[in-house]
């Protein structure tokens, strides 16, 4: 079982070693990816959540669509290679055939819709996505993420 408050903020674009290297509290569950590790680009993220606070864009949304100038290019998306995530717990992160499933590998690709939801509790959540190298190389240095951000419904907030 993973104490994700005794966690870094998580890593931004690393390899499996740096991810092993980083966070080893993490090795069990990453034992358990579907797929081979080392073709794949690691992103943590760590999140100490509030009520009504998202731990991800919750606006409906895709990832890794490549961007030239700014703008999203489709047509360079490659729908044929995997990405992989993992929660574990709530909030949900919500797609458009339902809600993932805590502690499960889920495979999706750069084409399909999701969106955050809010948290309904104070906790701690732990989110790991794994993008195929082909279409997110890792970066060469600077794996350990220094910060995560949150989202608010500005309507609701209150502190």
């Amino acid at each position: 079982m993973i104490d994700w408050s005794k966690q870094h903020c998580g890593v931004h674009q690393a390899p499996f070693d740096k991810v092993l290297e980083l966070m080893p509290d993490l090795v069990d569950v990453l034992k358990t990816f579907p797929d081979d590790p080392s073709r794949f680009t690691w992103d943590v993220k760590v999140h100490m959540l509030m009520p009504r606070q998202f731990p991800c864009v919750p606006n409906w949304h895709v990832d890794n669509v490549p961007r030239v100038d700014g703008v999203q290019r489709f047509e360079l998306v490659k729908p044929e290679l995997p990405m992989y995530c993992w929660i574990s717990g709530p909030p949900l992160t919500q797609f458009k055939h339902g809600f993932l499933t805590p502690k499960r590998w889920h495979r999706f690709t750069q084409l399909d819709e999701h969106r955050g939801t809010a948290s309904g509790d104070f906790g701690w959540r732990g989110f790991i996505r794994a993008t195929h190298v082909d279409i997110q190389a890792p970066k060469p240095e600077g794996h350990l993420r220094r910060h995560c951000q949150v989202y608010l419904d500005a309507e609701t907030f209150q502190w």
